[in-house]
């Protein structure tokens, strides 16, 4: 009966080995999987606040100038992108200051009354003569 017994345990190792490998194998795989569904849901959740974006974009809840601040502060973006949406929003967040001026005189306003003045002065209106 030894030699039986012996014979039986010879078998069965093997087979348990094989099945801890295959066991292995299987966890290996389901982590891997995990992972993958991880990164895959991580997209998936990028691309919905793209759309997103580009909806409101598209049905006027949103304009070029709020579409450009929302990349450069994503953190996300990427520095090119940041730097290229902050070039076109910056002339719409902060106008440039300009200031003209036109000065023909010290008295300008004085000098056109008194024109205009000597004008109807030189050419009185014409009345005009009804008779009835």
């Amino acid at each position: 009966m030894k030699g039986r017994a012996g014979g039986k345990r010879g078998n069965i190792e093997p087979m348990r080995r094989a099945n801890a490998k295959l066991r292995f194998e299987a966890e290996q795989k389901l982590i891997r999987y995990e992972h993958v569904i991880k990164l895959q849901m991580a997209e998936i959740t990028k691309l919905r606040a793209e759309n997103k974006q580009l909806l409101d974009w598209i049905l006027g809840t949103t304009d070029a100038l709020t579409c450009l601040q929302a990349i450069y502060n994503n953190p996300e973006s990427s520095e090119f992108s940041k730097i290229k949406a902050a070039t076109g929003a910056l002339p719409f967040e902060r106008p440039k200051l300009s200031v003209a001026v036109s000065v023909r005189g010290s008295d300008v306003l004085g000098e056109c009354l008194d024109a205009a003045k000597a004008m109807k002065t030189i050419n009185p209106p014409k009345t005009i003569d009804h008779e009835s």
